[in-house]
């Protein structure tokens, strides 16, 4: 489970920011809340407000980032090569990441410092027995390790300047540093691209009970589909066809049947039917889920639906976590979302840098109605169209 992620210098993103998972005191919707270990809950969900442009997507963004360059593509680079370094405007400080987290019910902490080809620092601490321990640093080069140092400095040695030593590590079955790898690779889920079908195919064909799971959430989303079927393509390197069928009730009472391509449903739809099958695998794990504009094509009743997933604890009962960007005005509700649980970006009109703050640095009372006071402004985060009038109930 995520505790706190923080970015220094990340695209539109200059000075630290920080977005945190860890509960507040809080006394709202206690019973949404995860326990992280023995010190402290944390959110399932947290929700990131903000304007076209004022840079809400860059944070996921580098999370994602982190993440590709410990077990995705960039973890793969040979000496020499360019890493992805995009750092706000014309900087040439490099760009620093650190993550928080519980995996296995151990706590960790992993942060790093990169530019273009080189990796200038990169630390990363454990909390085994509730006591902080270091497993390895690296600043420029030199590396400080406390077990298994002979063979964790040859593996060091191997290590090229532009390559994470987590990753490389990893690359040889290093046990010091094997689960905190393994967390980037199991539980932090990449969903800022539109979901494919094939996730959900990929559930469906686990087990007719996975099936019947998927078509319950179907039902529940009232989208009219009884079944869903799986042909395969007539033509060479083509996808399967998704047909999803419909019942209907003819004027005599009876009842017949009549089926569609996916792709003939309506765009929602295709949205919804994509996007549950990785939902219930990431239930199923405990994942953290990262999605950029959850409610893209989907009604609010739909959108709400996955997000009350994730924030029912009798649903979510492996520590999912779900991370999102969202337009939708209508998820700012109190008695929905705990008010440490909605966050927002804002671009500085003098630096144009991306700035993240919390609700709850507004103290907005008990009950208030937080969806209008954020339309009228008073939290930021929302676009001055023209200069004119702000929205009016």
């Amino acid at each position: 489970m995520i505790i706190q992620f923080s970015v220094e210098n990340h695209r539109s993103i200059k000075d630290s920011a920080v977005i945190s998972f860890a509960a507040s005191k809080d006394k709202s919707l206690e019973t949404c809340l995860l326990q992280g270990d023995a010190k402290r809950k944390l959110l399932p969900v947290v929700a990131l407000y903000g304007a076209n442009a004022a840079g809400k997507s860059n944070m996921l963004h580098a999370l994602l980032t982190m993440r590709d360059m410990v077990v995705g593509s960039a973890s793969k680079v040979s000496k020499g090569e360019m890493l992805p370094w995009d750092p706000f405007g014309n900087s040439e400080q490099p760009t620093s990441f650190e993550v928080s987290y519980i995996y296995r019910q151990i706590r960790y902490v992993y942060g790093f410092s990169y530019s273009q080809k080189h990796i200038h620092s990169e630390y990363l601490y454990h909390w085994p027995n509730g006591r902080e321990a270091l497993i390895f640093s690296r600043e420029n080069g030199n590396y400080e390790f406390r077990e298994n140092v002979a063979e964790q400095t040859t593996l060091a040695n191997r290590t090229p300047d532009n390559k994470l030593y987590l990753a490389s590590s990893n690359d040889w079955n290093c046990p010091q540093t094997e689960l905190a790898y393994k967390w980037f690779l199991e539980q932090l889920t990449d969903m800022m691209q539109p979901a494919l079908p094939a996730e959900t195919i990929a559930e469906i064909a686990k087990s007719n009970d996975q099936k019947a799971r998927i078509l319950k959430e179907l039902l529940v989303a009232d989208l009219g589909i009884s079944d869903v079927s799986i042909r395969n393509a007539t033509a060479k390197n083509q996808p399967p066809i998704i047909m999803t069928t419909h019942r209907i009730i003819c004027e005599d009472d009876a009842t017949d049947f009549f089926q569609l391509r996916l792709e003939e449903e309506s765009a929602g739809t295709q949205r919804f039917f994509s996007r549950i099958g990785g939902w219930l695998h990431a239930l199923d794990t405990g994942a953290l889920l990262v999605v950029d504009e959850i409610e893209v094509s989907m009604h609010p009743l739909l959108t709400r639906r996955l997000i009350e997933m994730i924030q029912d604890s009798s649903i979510n009962v492996n520590g999912t976590q779900l991370l999102f960007t969202t337009h939708d005005a209508l998820l700012l509700d109190l008695s929905f979302f705990r008010r440490d649980q909605i966050w927002f970006a804002e671009k500085s009109d003098k630096t144009c840098a991306t700035e993240v703050f919390s609700l709850v640095s507004f103290s907005p009372r008990k009950g208030e109605n937080i969806r209008n006071g954020y339309l009228q402004g008073r939290f930021g985060a929302i676009p001055f169209i023209g200069g004119g009038q702000l929205w009016q109930e």
